[in-house]
């Protein structure tokens, strides 16, 4: 089993937490989604989860593990994931990696529409209860 990280990003916003969403482009299955990673061997969740957001988007912040832990098995094997929120500086910018073509930062209900995964869901209720 390998283990993943799932980062919520949430940054402050005058009318309540807005909430990062990613842009995959089509090649990658599309749609809209948090920073998620593999875990490099020896690799903490924690520290994964860091790294993927800092190569993912480009932005630091206080990490909060949420405690929700899924497996699920992928096309490449079985993964361990775990969630996280970051919170990000209000007015934080990300410059985006090669793996998402988009970004924007949605109110919380905008966030809950575009989720399509229950994993994602349920851990983005998690980081807006952390917020």
């Amino acid at each position: 089993m390998r283990l993943k990280a799932l980062v919520w990003i949430l940054r402050p916003g005058s009318g309540g937490p807005q909430v990062l969403l990613l842009q995959r482009p089509k090649g990658r299955g599309g749609g809209e989604h948090p920073v998620t990673g593999k875990a490099d061997r020896g690799e903490s969740a924690s520290a994964c989860a860091e790294r993927e957001a800092l190569e993912e988007t480009g932005l630091r912040g206080e990490l909060v593990e949420l405690r929700f832990v899924h497996d699920y098995a992928g096309r490449k094997g079985v993964f361990e994931e775990h969630a996280f929120l970051l919170r990000a500086a209000a007015g934080a910018i990300p410059v985006l990696s090669h793996e998402h073509v988009a970004f924007r930062w949605a109110s919380a209900e905008q966030a809950r529409e575009a989720v399509r995964w229950g994993a994602h869901a349920r851990a983005l209720e998690l980081a807006l209860g952390a917020f």
